[in-house]
């Protein structure tokens, strides 16, 4: 459902729109039977501040139906108010003070432009009729469009004292103008660290009877659910409260030394598996004994050289000498 806000827009824009459009028709109508004069100068003049208000009403109200994809902010539509608002009340004012309302039409044939003869259908008075009609029809746009368009003024210059500098950002649809000045339009939530608005009321915090108490009853509530056995343990009434040992909080802090190491030792298990001394050269019993054997080692005889190799090895030092 559209808001209050937007239903008022939508009745102006329309009625702006239907008498724009009757502007626009008697504007055409004298254009294609009056002779272009200097009481007739009035005519191009509403037909084009018709043909402009036309468009411009048309963009505002078809972009309006898409309330949060409206491309024309706040700021677009106030100048496009403005500009509407400017061309009405010099239109207006061209009408009120122009002597054409109270001229005399005279209507002449293309045969003989002397002798006047008479047009079924249009007179002077009917003439004066249009004419005030369409005087009258620009006022009552004037009117509606200066009063919108203060009114929406008004509405965004008090969100922006409020602090919603982005109002002239945002469509006119999609905004919620009568709203207070804490209303969201899409903002992200207030941080954690800022001050609330509302002071919250924190539960006090129960002793140790009440606690008690409370879990007894809690207990008493589940077992009667059940259908079981129901005992309840009266001691906390007869037992004093629990105080807190004031003097623990003078009591110096002492320093907390790290943990020792611990040395590490071999197993009992492991060192039971090990063989002993005595019984280490023995086999044990799930092991097999070894055998081993010595084979006797004899020098071998040493290697002799003859004559002849020598004086070869001897030839070969000889010839690989550096010559002098």
């Amino acid at each position: 459902m559209p808001s209050v806000f937007n239903i008022i827009r939508g009745c102006i824009y329309a009625l702006v729109l239907i008498w724009t459009i009757v502007c626009l028709a008697i504007a055409v109508h004298l254009q294609n039977i009056l002779i272009s004069s200097d009481l007739t100068r009035f005519v191009p003049f509403a037909i084009f501040v018709s043909s402009a208000s036309l468009l411009i009403l048309i963009a505002l109200l078809g972009f309006g139906l898409w309330k949060d994809r409206n491309p024309i902010s706040t700021r677009v539509e106030l100048a496009c108010l403005g500009l509407l608002g400017v061309l009405w009340l010099a239109l207006g004012a061209f009408l009120g003070s122009s002597d054409s309302g109270d001229s005399d039409v005279e209507c002449f044939s293309s045969a003989d432009a002397t002798e006047p003869v008479e047009m079924p259908g249009f007179n002077t008075e009917t003439f004066h009729a249009q004419y005030r009609v369409l005087e009258a029809f620009s006022f009552f746009n004037i009117i509606l469009l200066w009063a919108f368009l203060i009114m929406l003024l008004f509405l965004a210059i008090r969100h922006h004292r409020w602090g919603n500098t982005h109002v002239w950002l945002w469509p006119v649809t999609a905004y919620p103008w009568f709203a207070g000045p804490d209303a969201q339009t899409g903002k992200l939530p207030a941080p954690a660290t800022a001050k609330r608005s509302v002071s919250t009321r924190t539960q006090p915090a129960l002793n140790r009877s009440q606690s008690d108490r409370v879990y007894a009853e809690k207990e008493y509530a589940q077992q009667a659910y059940t259908g079981g056995e129901i005992y309840i343990d009266r001691a906390y009434e007869r037992s004093p409260p629990r105080q807190p040992r004031r003097e623990d909080s003078r009591r110096e802090r002492r320093e907390e030394r790290p943990p020792a190491v611990p040395e590490k030792r071999p197993s009992q298990r492991n060192h039971q598996r090990r063989p002993s001394a005595t019984r280490r050269d023995t086999p044990t019993k799930n092991e097999a004994p070894t055998y081993v054997y010595m084979i006797p080692h004899t020098q071998p005889e040493p290697a002799r050289v003859g004559d002849s190799a020598r004086q070869v090895r001897d030839k070969y030092l000889r010839d690989a000498s550096p010559r002098r």
